[in-house]
């Protein structure tokens, strides 16, 4: 049992000397590989359009997750497609704009319990592209996409008709409740004290007010009804999402080292073979 491992260890030791005296006897190709693969690397980054990330944070109680997933879904494909004319249709962009998307996606971060039941979604839509100075259109074109769809207007509409009802039944107990002060009134200053009603007006003066500050948010709701609140826009970084400088270089690097080593394998066994013949 201690000869085979000693057997092992002498093996090791071998191939890990045979390993480094084919480096040292082969030390200027595989220089020069990794020299020559570095250039390529450097020239690789040099030559290649930078691609920039940045990202867009929206909330939307009427958006659902899996509708905006579809929509930018679409985007993408357009993108891949290289449809520049129907991208920037849909985006209110121009086509030479458009051409610089590289791509689109949307997740949900999070979900929050908003006014009236509802669910507060927040949105975080991520984009690359070859040229920041399209970033400020971009996020109007996306907020319009995503608006200005028959789902969302919909669901618009029916809001604002739920909040016009609502406003319209405050107004009519509004009215119910002044009629009812009016009437507390004239009964308190009947002189001879007949048929004095028998109601706490301090109650009725109490709920009047809660109405009518009801009326008041159901109207601020209203004239603030949006699909789509934006909490952050896009934010145009100087450094791009790639090429990174450090990784083309290492990459380009590895590349020379892998063909220098797979040269140096075909050399050897070649050697070998022409040993034995």
């Amino acid at each position: 049992m201690e000869n085979s491992e000693n057997n092992e260890e002498i093996d090791l030791g071998q191939l890990a000397i045979r390993i480094i005296k084919l480096g040292a006897k082969y030390r200027i190709l595989i220089v020069l590989c990794a020299l020559l693969g570095a250039i390529v690397g450097y020239t690789y980054y040099k030559l290649v359009n930078p691609v920039y990330s940045s990202s867009m944070m929206l909330q939307s109680d009427i958006l659902t997750e899996a509708y905006s997933e579809t929509l930018t879904e679409n985007l993408k494909k357009l993108i891949d497609e290289k449809n520049n004319k129907a991208l920037a249709s849909k985006l209110s962009i121009e086509e030479s704009q458009a051409s610089q998307l590289v791509n689109i996606k949307v997740e949900s971060v999070e979900g929050s319990s908003g006014s009236e039941g509802t669910e507060n979604i927040i949105f975080l839509i991520s984009v690359e592209t070859k040229d920041n100075s399209i970033l400020p259109d971009l996020e109007t074109g996306i907020i319009s996409f995503l608006e200005n769809n028959e789902f969302v207007k919909k669901r618009i509409d029916l809001k604002k008709v739920r909040f016009e009802a609502l406003i319209d039944q405050m107004d009519a107990e509004g009215l119910e409740l002044d009629s009812l002060k009016d009437l507390i009134n004239s009964k308190l200053l009947n002189e001879d004290g007949s048929n004095m009603v028998l109601l706490d007006p301090s109650n009725v003066y109490a709920q009047a007010l809660k109405t009518y500050k009801e009326e008041l948010n159901y109207q601020e709701q209203l004239a603030l009804i949006e699909s789509i609140q934006l909490i952050e826009g896009f934010t145009a970084f100087n450094r791009p999402l790639r090429p990174r400088l450090i990784m083309s270089l290492a990459v380009g690097l590895l590349a020379g080292l892998i063909l220098s080593f797979i040269f140096i394998l075909l050399r050897e066994t070649r050697l070998y073979l022409k040993s034995i013949e």
